[in-house]
Order: structure tokens, then C-alpha cells, then sequence
């Protein structure tokens, strides 16, 4: 078995946006897991939703004891945001990491930066949705999604806010693709009509969320292929 994808969330969400968060994923596996001609043979990529947890043997003064640990150790009070590289970068030295190694999707319900503090705080009007190390973790915030009025408008957009940082998780688009890509930092980005387009702003989120939503399957059939990879290689255990 290949590796399987955590779900957290921090204690500020919604119980309505960890149900986009956890149906989302499931739909998007089950639609590309039931496409590959072996589907009835083979176990799916586990999901595994631990919410948000605790453990409460380790909260006195030991690190990792949940999920507002991470939170707390990433926050900065100045920018009143949580530091993405910071806290991804706790996800990939977590113990758990090292003992199986797993893809982790993360909702938080504080704002949040992908720059570093330095960086950050010299451009403190600059907010990012989610960002990601590809292949390890993602992290999205609902913070500026709550600002959208319409319910289903704002939960729309959240789905598409989800489905692009699996994406990312997943390592799609795959670093070897050479056309209608485009690189940001460690993320590739599609350029086709496709929900890897990236979204720099809420407003951006929205747009983007409204035009695919006729498309019913968002990804494009080069993202399609990538992620058929990844749910292959997990599919089996090659020997």
C-alpha cells in the first residue's frame, strides 16, 4: 500500500467547511480510483480524517501534541497570520512523517502568508488561500472564503479551494510536464481551463470557481493523467 492523505482542521472550523473539506477529497479519489481499469481489485488511497486532534498525554510540555500546536508555533502576532513556510515545514519533520510516510491536507480558519516572517511583514497586505509543499502537505484557510456573501458562492469557491491544493499535495501538475505549465516557487500551476489554475486572490477564487463550474470534472485531461499516476503508483506495491 502507497501512501494514504490526512485530514486536519484548527478548532475554528465550521462544521459545514470540514464536510466540503472531507467530501471533496473523497469525491475526487473515488472519481479517479473507479476510472482505473483495476478499481475492484485493488484498495483505494486511504483517506484517513483525524479532525482536529489532540493528544492529551503530550500537552503539558511536549511538542506535536495536536493540531493547535502547529498553529501556535507558525503564528505571528505582528501580522496576526499564520506563517505558511513554517508550519509546512513542522508538517514535514513531524515524527509521524518519518515513521509513515503520508500526504497531510490541513484546513485552518486564520489568515494566513506564504511568505516567510521577514518577507511578510514587509507586505502585510499581501494574503495567500492555500500554498504547499507538493508531494508532502497543503495548508488552506477559510479566512477570506468567509468573506464571500452568497452561501453557495462561498462554498463553490471553497470546494475549488480544496480540490486545487490536493492537487498540489499530490504533486500535480507533475514537475516533469513540459507544456501548458506554469512554475511558482516549489507549486506548478496549469495553464489549461482547469482547477490547477492558479488563484492569487479571493477575487480570483471566485472567478475561477464560477467558470469551472460547468465543467463538472475541473481538472483538465493532462492533470487527469498526472493524477491517474499518483493513484496508480499507490495502487499497487511493486515488488
Amino acid at each position: 500500500m502507497g501512501k494514504g492523505i490526512s485530514i486536519t482542521w484548527s478548532e475554528g472550523i465550521a462544521r459545514r467547511e470540514s464536510r466540503i473539506l472531507v467530501q471533496t477529497v473523497d469525491q475526487v479519489i473515488k472519481w479517479l480510483y473507479f476510472r482505473h481499469p483495476m478499481a475492484f481489485y485493488d484498495p483505494p488511497m486511504p483517506v484517513r480524517v483525524f479532525g482536529n486532534w489532540v493528544i492529551p498525554a503530550l500537552m503539558d510540555d511536549q511538542p506535536y501534541w495536536g493540531n493547535q500546536w502547529y498553529i501556535e508555533q507558525s503564528y505571528d502576532r505582528e501580522l496576526d497570520r499564520v506563517i505558511a513556510p513554517q508550519y509546512l515545514e513542522l508538517v514535514r519533520r513531524e515524527p509521524w512523517q518519518r515513521a509513515t510516510d503520508h500526504y497531510d491536507l490541513v484546513m485552518i480558519d486564520e489568515d494566513l502568508t506564504e511568505f516567510p516572517a521577514p518577507l511578510a511583514r514587509a507586505r502585510p497586505d499581501l494574503y495567500c488561500l492555500g500554498t504547499s509543499l507538493p508531494g508532502t502537505a497543503a495548508i488552506v484557510s477559510v479566512h477570506q472564503v468567509r468573506r464571500i456573501a452568497d452561501r453557495a458562492d462561498r462554498e463553490r469557491a471553497l470546494a475549488r479551494l480544496v480540490r486545487h491544493h490536493l492537487g498540489h499535495v499530490l504533486a500535480v501538475p507533475s514537475f516533469g510536464r513540459t507544456h501548458a505549465v506554469v512554475r511558482r516557487g516549489l507549486e506548478m500551476h496549469c495553464s489549461n481551463r482547469c482547477v490547477m489554475r492558479h488563484a492569487v486572490t479571493l477575487e480570483d477564487l471566485i472567478a475561477l470557481s464560477e467558470d469551472e463550474a460547468e465543467l463538472g470534472w475541473t481538472f483538465c485531461e493532462a492533470c487527469t493523467q498526472d493524477l491517474h499516476s499518483v493513484i496508480a503508483a499507490n495502487a499497487f506495491v511493486w515488488s
